[in-house]
């Protein structure tokens, strides 16, 4: 069993001090890791996602999509998570459009972030359009939002040199396709 201490995690998370945050947000990341999800650690979360502290947005990021994995969201988070899509940090991106797919699978999300995924479907990074076709693929499967700007940007995606990025689209347009009435 893990032991936890929340109440300093917590305290660690609403600091001031980057060096309190960073730990406070390791031990976020252990409990997450070890299967522990806590409702309590969402709004703090989403709080540093608008940290100057490239680490600290890293971190929050992945939190909060590891929060959604585990069936935990708040509807804030996608509005502190579209912007975050767009940081001039790669790893802030990735972990911010994985956090917006994971939240669609628990259906929160809006077509806000259909544009901000789209936008990084022309990513220079290569995990990052990976991870925006996913997460537009899993906002047409669990919320049955898509946009034909998508289904282009996707389609172009699919001639791709790599596979990685040809099967994300591939995937993403089959579910976007289910959406269409035949």
């Amino acid at each position: 069993m893990v032991d936890i201490d929340l109440g300093g995690i917590l305290k660690g998370l609403r600091s001031l001090g980057v060096e309190e945050c960073r730990a406070a947000l390791l031990e976020t990341r252990d409990i997450l890791m070890a299967g522990i999800g806590e409702r309590r650690l969402l709004q703090p979360l989403i709080a540093l996602t608008s940290s100057e502290d490239v680490q600290v947005r890293r971190d929050a990021s992945w939190c909060l999509g590891k929060l959604a994995m585990m069936k935990l969201g708040d509807p804030h988070a996608v509005e502190t998570l579209v912007p975050l899509a767009l940081d001039k940090d790669a790893e802030v991106r990735e972990n911010a459009v994985w956090a917006l797919g994971e939240l669609a699978g628990i259906g929160i999300g809006d077509t806000i972030s259909i544009e901000a995924l789209n936008i990084l479907l022309t990513d220079p990074e290569k995990e990052v359009r990976g991870m925006a076709a996913w997460s537009l693929g899993r906002m047409a499967e669990r919320m049955r939002f898509t946009s034909p700007y998508s289904i282009a940007l996707l389609k172009v995606m699919l001639q791709d040199d790599s596979e990685f990025l040809r099967k994300g689209a591939e995937w993403s347009l089959e579910r976007i396709e289910r959406l269409r009435p035949h």
